[in-house]
Formats: structure tokens, C-alpha cells, sequence
């Protein structure tokens, strides 16, 4: 086991005039409010914990430690604190000078997408015949303005289920499950067409089988969200995110069928295009007795984000620093 110091950036808008340490499943989270500027949309949460790498400790933060944090001063001040990425790790070398540091870094770049003439002809086409699509459109769109995973799962099922439709569906004893029965006519009740929405995500996506999409998609999947019955860390995320993203598929392939749009490949684009870079590096401390050392080379791995080329003057500046640039293979064990 290995000691490491993660930080995690946390978005909110609560100020303090102080760092905030909080006690919880045996570790010390401490939210650097002393370090927020009048700019930053967000705070640092810097952790301490032990792990068998970095990223069970990494996972560990994430999924067990912070969230639950979150959840309880959210509550207290009725203010969103949405965790985002982890932003650094440090493993403790005391007694070495030479010393690695993992560092994530994003660039958000403004998408500019081209409006095409076949756009602009599908758009006509959408309108003139589309009237019955009005409300799966909506619910389309709203899931390409949403960044977070639960959110575009949301509007993806409402755009899925409105083009599958409703139906009859016969009410069951809860015991024996066979169909209820009034005055010898069935008892049914109005709901959502499993049977439509089926043959809608099988025709996109066919090598599903008819109990993976009843076990895994209808049930399981929709339950979790709309029914709150999972947490969200961050595997969870990962797997509910594949699965909006077929949804989103079987959609697209629903309205092209129906329209004769011809089924061609649909870009899905946001606002911008937002970049994860993780960059692995070693530098020489000058203080090498310190079990996690301060002087991480923080400018220029800041820098080195916004570059976004390894061959540009920022990453050349870096390595003329003294600063060496690590395989990412070395991290799997690190």
C-alpha cells in the first residue's frame, strides 16, 4: 500500500474565509477555500488516503469519499456541489528528489459546425412531414444540450419511449402473474409499448436479444434513474453513458426510417468540444524530505493544457525546466 494526495475540483459558488477540513470514513477531506479566487467557479478538495495504486485511490475519492461530502453541505446550504474530474495526484516519495505527479487537464474548444445544404433539406423534409414527431424532437435535442450522464439518459428515454407509444398492457396477479380478469373482460391499464420499443433499439442495434433489452435496458437501466435506485459513482456513470448513447442511436435510425432520410450517420455535437488530457511527468524537488512535495511544476502543467501539443513551445519550455515527460504505461502501477 502506497500513501497518496488526490485533489478533485468541485463546482459551487460558497465561499469561505478559511479551509474547510471535514472527517469522514476515516479520512481528512479539506476543501482549499484560502485558495479560491474571485474567478474560480469551483473549489479544490484535497484528500489523503492509502491505496494499492492511483487509481483504486482515485476511484476510492470519487465513488466513496467526496459524494457523500457533497450531498450533505449541498443539503445544508441548498446549494449545487457538482464534483468534477480529479485534477492532480501526488504519491508520497518522501526521501526521493526525483518525484511524479499525474495531471489531468481539459480544454474546452467552441464547436463550429458547418451548416450544410442536405441539412437544410432534411430540415424541410422534418417539417413538412414530421408532425408526428414533434414531441421525440424536442426530447432529442434537449439530450444534445446535456453534458451530464443522468441528464442525457433522461431526454434520450423521453425521446425513445415517445416513439414507441403507448399500448394496453393486461394487469397481473403479483403472485401467481397471471392476467386479471373483471366481468370476464381483461383488466388492462395504459402504459409505454415494451413490444415497439424493442424492435425500435433492436433495429439499430441487433445483436441485442430480446432478454438483454428487457433485463438490461427496460428494466434495469430505466429503472435506476427514474426511479433514483443507484448511486452515482463513477462506473455507474461510465455504463449508464453506453447506454444513452445507443438509445440516442436507435432514435436517430426510428426518425430517418420514418422520414426517409436515408439512415446516414448522425454527429452528435455539443456547445464545445471539451478535451481530458493526462499528463504524466517527473521533476527534481527541493524537498526531498517532505512526503508529498509542493513544488509540483503547477504553471507549467497548466500550460501544457492549454497547449494541447507535445511538440509545441509550452511542452518544450516544461522539459527545458527540467521537467520529463513519463510512458503513461508507468502509471498502471504507480
Amino acid at each position: 500500500m502506497s500513501r497518496y494526495l488526490l485533489r478533485f475540483k468541485v463546482e459551487t459558488c460558497l465561499t469561505h474565509e478559511k479551509d474547510l477540513t471535514v472527517e469522514f470514513g476515516g479520512h481528512k477531506s479539506v476543501l482549499l477555500f484560502s485558495k479560491r479566487t474571485s474567478d474560480d467557479g469551483y473549489v479544490v478538495a484535497q484528500i489523503e488516503l492509502e491505496a494499492t495504486n492511483n487509481e483504486k485511490a482515485w476511484v476510492l475519492v470519487a465513488s466513496n469519499l467526496l459524494p457523500p461530502i457533497l450531498d450533505a453541505l449541498s443539503f445544508a446550504t441548498g446549494t449545487p456541489l457538482l464534483l468534477r474530474d480529479c485534477e492532480l495526484i501526488l504519491k508520497d516519495e518522501a526521501g526521493s528528489a526525483k518525484r511524479r505527479v499525474l495531471y489531468i487537464g481539459h480544454r474546452h474548444v467552441p464547436s463550429r459546425a458547418h451548416l450544410r445544404n442536405v441539412e437544410i433539406e432534411e430540415m424541410k423534409t422534418i417539417l413538412a412531414a414530421g408532425e408526428d414527431l414533434r414531441l421525440p424532437l424536442c426530447w432529442h435535442r434537449y439530450a444534445l444540450d446535456r453534458e451530464l450522464a443522468h441528464e442525457q439518459f433522461v431526454f434520450n428515454w423521453l425521446a425513445f419511449e415517445a416513439l414507441a407509444g403507448d399500448t394496453d398492457v393486461a394487469s397481473r396477479c403479483p403472485k401467481c402473474h397471471e392476467e386479471l380478469k373483471h366481468c370476464d373482460r381483461p383488466v388492462v391499464h395504459r402504459s409505454s409499448s415494451k413490444t415497439a420499443a424493442r424492435q425500435i433499439f433492436q433495429a439499430a442495434h441487433p445483436q441485442t436479444t430480446d432478454q438483454e433489452f428487457n433485463n438490461q435496458i427496460w428494466n434495469k437501466a430505466r429503472n435506476y434513474v427514474f426511479h433514483g435506485r443507484r448511486y452515482p459513482d463513477p462506473e455507474y456513470l461510465n455504463e449508464l453513458l453506453t447506454h444513452s448513447k445507443r438509445l440516442h442511436t436507435a432514435v436517430d435510425s426510428r426518425i430517418d426510417e420514418t422520414l426517409g432520410l436515408g439512415n446516414r450517420p448522425r454527429p452528435h455535437r455539443g456547445y464545445e468540444t471539451w478535451y481530458r488530457l493526462f499528463i504524466f511527468v517527473e521533476w527534481t524537488t527541493q524537498h526531498p524530505a517532505d512526503q508529498f512535495a509542493s513544488d509540483w511544476p503547477a504553471a507549467h502543467l497548466a500550460e501544457m493544457a492549454e497547449e494541447g501539443d507535445a511538440n509545441g513551445p509550452v511542452h518544450q519550455a516544461a522539459i527545458a525546466d527540467g521537467v520529463t515527460f513519463l510512458d503513461h504505461r508507468e502509471k498502471a502501477n504507480w
